[in-house]
């Protein structure tokens, strides 16, 4: 049981680049499956399996919020039925609101200064 209980707090490492691959490929799983669905073909019975490995991977990897983050960019950054504008997400520096999330390679900042905060709460006990 130690061993398993020692298991679940490892957290491996991700490079930026498969963190941009994983991104992009869950993109275009969601892609391919809306584009069926509007031809009347319903693959969710199939891709949700596929879907649910890779939840309880990312699980593994990254802590709530940081999750939070890449669901709601994968999720709900797009608009409804992807017509408009993308929704936006802010966050404060100084007085200064500043866009966060809004390609990739700021969602990977904004992860990995969830995961920094994440760490520092932890040593923090809090």
């Amino acid at each position: 049981m130690l061993l398993i209980e020692q298991r679940r707090n490892i957290k491996t490492n991700m490079t930026k680049e498969t963190f941009q691959k994983i991104i992009l490929k869950i993109q275009l799983i969601n892609t391919k499956d809306h584009e069926f669905y509007k031809l009347g073909i319903d693959l969710s019975q199939y891709s949700e399996d596929h879907m649910i490995i890779i939840q309880e991977l990312m699980e593994e990897v990254f802590n709530k919020e940081q999750l939070g983050w890449i669901e709601w960019y994968l999720y709900e950054r797009e608009s409804l039925l992807k017509k408009g504008k993308p929704n936006k997400a802010w966050k404060k520096v100084g007085r200064k609101k500043v866009e966060i999330c809004y390609d990739i390679d700021s969602l990977w900042e904004t992860v990995c200064e969830a995961g920094q905060q994440a760490d520092f709460d932890n040593r923090l006990g809090g």
